[in-house]
């Protein structure tokens, strides 16, 4: 069986939370709210301008380059926690070409998709899986996920500033003070809903890529936090044979777990 194992699987609850609005709005002309805005029960609207901004500014790349810095909380038995630091590497050519490179203290995985073929790759233990792929990247690590059970680190990236992003999970939002990310000025703001509370860092300005994103999940025992600090390249010089994926002779191929049952239709055998 191909899949994620616990520490991919925590880290990509982040991929889970699509949380942000489709279309660009004016710049807040407001200043952020203070502390005593903390405990409103609505999304303050500046922090709702500030992260559909962020969407946007996502959402017009369509080549690019991510990498991100992780850091996930593992639950332990007896309530103990150890935190396991990663690395998660973003080609991206929108629609239909993504390479994705991860990196964990215990896991090591690639992920390549060529508009044709989803292939996941584990070169420590020597093995490979492909399957069909849909006709969009962000439609291919959705099916990955939910038939597949494919889970990648930040896989809603590219969903993320479009008409399916859920923003409906937060209830509130508020913008929690200045911060400095590696050295860059940023506005850190919390989004807080039933089951989630996530944090983001801005740099200033009307396009902004966030710097550093931050998850709790609730849902999850010992609610474990996953930390991402991120840079972005937005004119890469890569070309397209990075996506592309060749087997080597120490690489051998082995099915997929068996799909999930779909509602309305049955699992393959």
């Amino acid at each position: 069986m191909l899949h994620s194992q616990c520490l991919v699987r925590a880290a990509a609850v982040l991929a889970m939370v699509g949380f942000l609005v489709g279309g660009r709005v004016a710049p807040a002309t407001a200043a952020p709210p203070g502390p005593k805005d903390h405990a409103a029960n609505t999304i303050d609207p500046a922090a709702l301008a500030a992260v559909t901004r962020m969407g946007a500014a996502i959402a017009a790349l369509n080549t690019f380059e991510l990498t991100a810095h992780t850091t996930i909380e593992v639950a332990l038995r007896g309530a103990h926690q150890v935190e396991l630091g990663g690395t998660v590497h973003y080609f991206v050519k929108r629609p239909d070409r993504l390479r994705i490179d991860s990196e964990t203290d215990t896991i090591r995985r690639q992920y390549f998709f060529d508009g044709k073929t989803f292939t996941v790759v584990a070169p420590a233990d020597g093995y490979f899986a492909q399957a069909p792929g849909k006709p969009r990247a962000d439609e291919t690590l959705a099916f990955a996920a939910q038939t597949l059970d494919v889970e990648v680190p930040l896989a809603d990236l590219l969903s993320w500033g479009t008409p399916t992003s859920p923003l409906k999970q937060f209830t509130r939002g508020f913008f929690v003070g200045l911060a400095t990310i590696d050295g860059k000025p940023a506005e850190h703001y919390a989004l807080i809903g039933r089951d989630l509370d996530l944090e983001i860092w801005l740099p200033p300005g009307d396009a902004p890529l966030p710097l550093k994103i931050s998850l709790v999940d609730r849902r999850v025992k010992g609610n474990p936090r996953f930390s991402a600090t991120l840079s972005w390249v937005t004119s890469p010089t890569f070309g397209d044979d990075v996506f592309a994926f060749t087997p080597g002779p120490n690489l051998g191929r082995i099915d997929f777990a068996r799909p999930k049952v779909q509602a309305g239709g049955k699992g393959g055998k």
